[in-house]
């Protein structure tokens, strides 16, 4: 909330900045604090070498630069750098199309917030005015914070098996669970994963190789089920696992900032008809399985991006314990873990270009020496 004062002009009211998400594991003693504000802009040490935050609701700003994991890392240990210098909470301004909501940036040392795009434009725009008036050191905020913590939650992993000749494994997995509504991640991913699963099941399109589909639990929720569990708790299938490969958000738009509102002065997005480029992981570097990503650019259209990496994060990470190669692809859209991960930022024939790639992989790989999957470079 932030408090109106008489000397910010006749009618100056309290607003409510409604989007605002409380971050884990946020506590406000007595549920609610009243302090000044202080702007810190990125929050950098340069500029924290200048600004007293001692005792004050430090605001920083995060403008992101396609996936919000990319700003992870800086926008929390510059909030937790903040924290260290006295501030009793954090609210970060986030670029964002329209008032999305977003979860990202977490334990931040203290009390920390995001806000929606609308509402970062407008408190901006409050700050700005407030610094030209004479009047920003009277500006106060109230942060109201009610949690709870839930204990004793189930989730069930679910493990499909379409026998082959042979008994040795191609695993795909899907993470089940969301924020929010989680068209984006990972219900593009899981849908491709279902897709994959009738496709295969039909005696025309069997393969060699058995094929193993796990619909996993727990993705945002440690301690709940997930890849470590499946791997521990179906040996059989895991023991004779080739490899694993991990759907991860798969055909979200891509959007951008697109045209000026005149009305109130705030740059409107748009999404683009194209997805947002895919982060290809290979564990192992295998050239005969960066081999088939190039050739899927080329066949089907995929927006995988042209560099290599090694990263298995995700749900990828979690099949380390298989001791097998893994391969992840997971797409860097900006609404990612936000309320703007509906339907509607979903590409229908963005996800049909990855089940088609998908079933040419699986297929390429069924028919490949072991050898080839396995040997890296």
């Amino acid at each position: 909330r932030l408090l109106g004062n008489p000397l910010f002009g006749a009618g100056s009211e309290d607003v409510i900045l409604d989007t605002s998400m409380a971050l884990a594991p946020s506590d406000i003693p007595g549920g609610s604090v009243t302090a000044p504000v202080v702007y810190v802009g990125k929050g950098s040490a340069s500029e924290l070498m200048h600004i007293d935050v001692s005792g004050k609701i430090a605001i920083q700003h995060v403008t992101p630069q396609a996936h919000l994991v990319f700003e992870r890392a800086a926008a929390v240990g510059r909030a937790r750098a903040i924290m260290e210098r006295g501030a009793i909470a954090v609210v970060t301004m986030v670029d964002q199309p329209n008032n999305e909501r977003v979860r990202d940036f977490s334990n931040c040392g203290g009390p920390c917030f995001n806000l929606g795009g609308r509402d970062s434009w407008f408190l901006g725009q409050v700050l700005d005015a407030a610094a030209e008036a004479g009047t920003f050191d009277s500006l106060r905020m109230q942060l109201s914070l009610q949690s709870q913590e839930h204990s004793g939650l189930d989730a069930i992993n679910a493990v499909a098996v379409i026998p082959g000749e042979n008994p040795e494994t191609i695993v795909l997995n899907a993470h089940a669970d969301a924020w929010f509504d989680g068209a984006g991640d990972n219900g593009d991913g899981l849908a491709v994963l279902l897709a994959l699963g009738r496709h295969f099941a039909k005696p025309e399109n069997s393969l060699d190789r058995t094929l193993v589909l796990v619909v996993s639990a727990g993705h945002h929720t440690p301690g709940l089920n997930g890849p470590r569990a499946a791997v521990s708790m179906n040996p059989d299938l895991f023991g004779n696992a080739l490899l694993v490969f991990n759907l991860e958000h798969v055909a979200q738009r891509n959007i951008a900032p697109a045209r000026f509102n005149f009305d109130d002065g705030y740059r409107e997005f748009t999404a683009d008809v194209g997805e947002a480029p895919i982060v290809v992981g290979i564990t192992n570097s295998s050239p005969y399985l960066q081999g088939l990503f190039s050739e899927g650019v080329q066949r089907y259209g995929t927006n995988f991006m042209s560099t290599g990496s090694t990263m298995a994060s995700g749900e990828g990470g979690g099949y380390r314990s298989a001791g097998v190669p893994i391969v992840t692809t997971m797409q860097a859209p900006p609404l990612y873990h936000t309320s703007g991960e509906v339907l509607e930022v979903v590409s229908v024939p963005g996800m049909e270009r990855m089940a088609r790639f998908m079933a040419y992989f699986v297929k390429e790989v069924d028919d490949a020496e072991r050898d080839w999957i396995q040997v890296g470079q």
